[in-house]
């Protein structure tokens, strides 16, 4: 095991949320009729602000973050606080 720096403490968290998209080409009306797609991203919440939440999948020691999923806070269905560091 390497030993050295430390991680930084973030909340561990899962956030529900509806996935949204669009489309520039034909598209046939009974698409439109379709339920959105329901969607849970689990990671550490590395920052939030009023119209989103940053939820990374990756920590390193070195302060690093990687990917990074950018939710909308409009398209969340519930979101939970799985542990408040980690």
């Amino acid at each position: 095991m390497i030993r050295g720096k430390q991680f930084n403490k973030y909340p561990l968290v899962v956030i529900e949320w509806y996935d949204h998209s669009g489309d520039a080409g034909w598209i046939e009306l009974k698409e439109l009729e379709k339920p959105p797609i329901l969607a849970k991203t689990v990671g550490w919440l590395i920052k939030e602000d009023d119209l989103r939440y940053h939820v990374m999948n990756t920590l390193t020691n070195d302060n690093g973050q990687g990917g990074n999923s950018e939710i909308l806070k409009g398209a969340v269905v519930r979101a939970k606080i799985l542990r408040k560091s980690f």
